[in-house]
């Protein structure tokens, strides 16, 4: 053969084959897991970390002040680094004090400069400092009041952020419309914080919890109304779709007694109970009900292999930038197969 025709081969050969590989990796795109810094957190991490390409680490919050609070689970970062895993520190608006997110402390930080300045700053410090390739801003129950104002510091944050060469994703509620009436999803002005931020990661779980009546944790039909509203709003290549690596179990006749399930914890207990879980096909996930040892019924909702597979699709039908997991150490190798074959 010819050189030169030799060398057209090796050409055509080469265009290919880095097509291929370009065409792979959009196809793969964000798989993140959410980990929580402890024990079981890495253990996922290392057990399963050839299903995922970033993890956010959820360990951080803030004072009034602006003051970062949180460590940084050190040996997780490192494990990632070595197998070229990017990293995201989680922000959050949780209050150690009232055991939940606080609006009012979100809202001091995001109106205050002084503390805003602080925040960014310390951001920036803390990215830097344990070479974090983004940063994760997870303000949740922000005031109504504070639509704006939100939006504004964001747009603030990421711009600092950028210039740094820090990535900026933020989480937000999900969400089928901007309906003012909605306390919960209306502060988030997803056009707005789409256009600043890197990634929005929409949080396609707690539909329904133990905080209300029974129901998926993610049903299909709602994911879909989600992902649509953020697709529409949002350029489809930042937005993030979240998948549960839990389920909810409710005592329905003491509060008390209702409880999250992670993964794990679910097969022993459909087992534990002889409990015979159903398909429900309105909302694409499982369920199962059981009586416990004081005789009170309990409803259980839930994915498995094959809801958690047909869920994380919708990323693929939406093209959409990936999807994230909450969290590591809840879950076996069955789910992130399952989620492999669904975002393929």
């Amino acid at each position: 053969m010819k050189k030169w025709l030799i060398a057209a081969v090796s050409l055509a050969i080469a265009i290919i084959l880095f097509m291929y590989s370009n065409t792979e990796a959009k196809a793969a795109g964000m798989t993140l897991g959410y980990t929580t810094g402890d024990t079981a957190s890495y253990n996922s991490l290392v057990k399963y970390h050839t299903y995922m390409n970033s993890i956010a680490t959820d360990t951080f919050a803030f004072e009034k002040n602006g003051q970062i609070i949180g460590d940084a689970p050190t040996k997780q970062l490192t494990y990632a680094k070595k197998k070229n895993i990017k990293t995201w520190a989680v922000i959050s608006n949780y209050n150690d004090t009232i055991y939940d997110f606080d609006g009012d402390l979100a809202s001091r930080v995001m109106r205050h400069h002084t503390a805003k300045k602080r925040f960014t700053d310390q951001l920036i410090a803390l990215a830097k400092k344990h070479s974090y390739y983004g940063i994760n801003i997870d303000f949740e129950a922000v005031n109504p009041e504070d639509r704006s104002t939100y939006s504004r510091f964001i747009q603030d944050v990421t711009q600092a952020l950028k210039k740094k060469q820090i990535k900026t994703m933020v989480s937000v509620p999900a969400k089928s419309a901007d309906d003012q009436n909605d306390d919960w999803s209306w502060p988030y002005d997803y056009a707005k914080i789409g256009q600043y931020a890197d990634y929005v990661q929409v949080m396609t779980y707690d539909e329904h919890g133990i905080w209300g009546e029974p129901g998926s944790v993610a049903s299909g039909g709602w994911i879909k109304s989600a992902l649509q509203f953020a697709a529409k709003n949002i350029k489809a290549n930042k937005v993030i779709m979240g998948i549960p690596a839990y389920g909810y179990d409710w005592d329905t006749k003491d509060e008390s007694g209702s409880a999250m399930r992670e993964w794990n914890e679910l097969k022993t207990l459909i087992n534990k109970q002889k409990a015979k879980p159903i398909f429900n096909k309105t909302s694409g996930s499982m369920t199962f009900s059981y009586v416990d040892k004081k005789k009170h019924k309990h409803v259980v909702w839930y994915e498995n292999e094959k809801t958690v597979q047909s869920k994380s699709h919708l990323a693929k039908q939406f093209k959409i930038a990936g999807v994230s997991v909450y969290a590591l150490g809840n879950e076996s190798e069955s789910f992130w197969k399952a989620i492999r074959k669904g975002t393929k």
